[in-house]
């Protein structure tokens, strides 16, 4: 039933490898409640702030460009900064984006079962979210079990049908001229009244939403031609979600008399389907968001399995961690785990009585903490690789210094002045998870392992 630890070469193509990279952004499930939170943080400018984060956000990606251009690899961070910077840095750098990805995915089962209980309620059945949760848990496990191909297929339909679904609301709602029939207007897109600080404060709450772009990385040695795939991959799932974001929330902003409105609703893009459209739009709005949550789940399973995959195929844990399934070639000793950790981390929220949409934020808000930092070390491998290998020009050297200094402001903003609780607590919970790692560094078999890698051994790929 197992072969050698080797993962399918030449079997995802670009859409393939675009989809997987915007389903973990979950963009339609995104846009049905995250403009909401925008607008009581920097009100009727929530559109100007999700554009400014997708500019960051764009310039952060180039960092993983230059290093995907140069490197093809299941290991994604483990290698690119590993050459860079040594192999302590890239197994660091790949430890935090192992927790980003499987945090991710124990946020959105428990997102997804948020979804399915608003259409639960409406048809008066009263099922406990854990059952929804441990479902959804069983559906990632399945998909991603399956040949790679199939999976990154299955995320490119869910979410592109749920955003043609997305597409007719916000159609709609421009046709109507938005509130009062005369309401389509390019101010969301200025600052206003809105201080340059709070304006900042919203751009770090977006920058997050699009954070995973680079989850494409970790198919580098699945897809066709991966030094130039990949990289494109990554900017086209950004300009995808970046563009969804960007008009969705501009067309729920106009859609209500004030953003203090809109800031008022739990899911608007629902409550907008409903008036604007029909009352059963609103339901298939709730079943577009769950359907672009399924596709979500997958793509942070099968992010997470191969990053687990190539770390253990080079020492960083029993070799049983690196085994394939023989048929479907899927890193099954890997999916185990990422399995396993996944629904372990989402159980305690099932146990206390929290509810499933504050289990997903404080879950993506841990996540989103180290994300950032594997960013900010990601853009520094960037740029030390380029001067080493002589690709130092003015372009280039001023692009990873602009990714640098934006890492380090969404950095700042985001651990200072410490959230409130509960959210200290995953600021706390990120900080223990990096000390974990670089205890890890300091285990004798480990640092002999990483020091003998033959992902940082290699030469770039062709």
């Amino acid at each position: 039933m197992l072969d050698s630890p080797s993962l399918r070469a030449n079997s995802v193509r670009y859409a393939g490898a675009t989809a997987s990279a915007v389903g973990i952004q979950a963009p339609t499930a995104g846009v049905t409640f995250l403009p909401a939170l925008m607008a009581a943080i920097v009100g009727e400018a929530g559109p100007l702030a999700f554009l400014l984060a997708l500019l960051a956000m764009l310039l952060v990606s180039y960092a993983f460009i230059v290093l995907a251009a140069d490197f093809a690899s299941a290991g994604s961070v483990f290698a690119f900064n590993g050459r860079a910077l040594g192999y302590g840095y890239g197994f660091l750098s790949a430890w935090m984006l192992l927790g980003v990805y499987i945090a991710y995915a124990s946020s959105i089962y428990a997102s997804n079962t948020n979804f399915v209980e608003s259409l639960a309620g409406s048809a008066h059945v009263a099922i406990a979210w854990p059952v929804f949760a441990l479902v959804f848990w069983a559906l990632a496990l399945l998909f991603a079990y399956l040949r790679i191909s199939v999976s990154t297929m299955l995320i490119f339909a869910l979410e592109g049908a749920a955003i043609v679904l997305v597409a007719i609301v916000a159609v709609a709602v421009l046709l109507k001229g938005g509130s009062g029939g005369h309401a389509v207007t390019g101010a969301p897109f200025t600052p206003g009244r809105v201080p340059v600080a709070t304006i900042g404060l919203g751009v770090i709450f977006a920058f997050t939403g699009f954070s995973g772009f680079e989850v494409s990385a970790t198919l580098g040695e699945e897809a066709s031609r991966p030094r130039r795939v990949i990289p494109v991959s990554m900017i086209s799932a950004l300009l995808v979600s970046g563009g969804i974001y960007v008009l969705v929330s501009w067309v729920e902003t106009i859609a209500y008399p004030s953003a203090q409105a809109l800031a008022n609703q739990s899911v608007p893009l629902v409550d907008i389907a409903g008036r604007y459209v029909t009352p059963a739009m609103g339901t298939i709005i709730n079943i577009a968001a769950l359907i672009s949550g399924i596709g979500a789940q997958l793509a942070t399973v099968n992010g997470a399995n191969r990053l687990l995959f190539a770390l253990a195929r080079d020492g960083m844990g029993p070799r049983w961690l690196a085994r394939v399934h023989r048929r479907q070639r899927s890193p099954i000793g890997a999916l185990a785990v990422v399995g396993t950790v996944s629904i372990v981390a989402v159980m305690p929220f099932m146990l206390n009585g929290t509810s499933p949409i504050d289990a997903f934020f404080y879950l993506a808000t841990y996540g989103a903490d180290l994300i950032i930092i594997a960013y900010l070390l990601t853009a520094i491998a960037a740029l030390v690789w380029s001067i080493r290998r002589g690709h130092a020009g003015a372009l280039r050297v001023g692009g990873l210094v602009a990714a640098i200094a934006v890492m380090a402001y969404i950095i700042k903003g985001t651990v200072y002045p410490v959230p409130a609780a509960p959210f200290d607590l995953c600021i706390y919970a990120a900080g223990i998870t990096i000390a974990v790692g670089v205890a890890l560094l300091l285990v004798p078999r480990l640092r002999a392992s990483l020091s003998r890698s033959s992902l940082l051994a290699t030469a770039p790929a062709d």
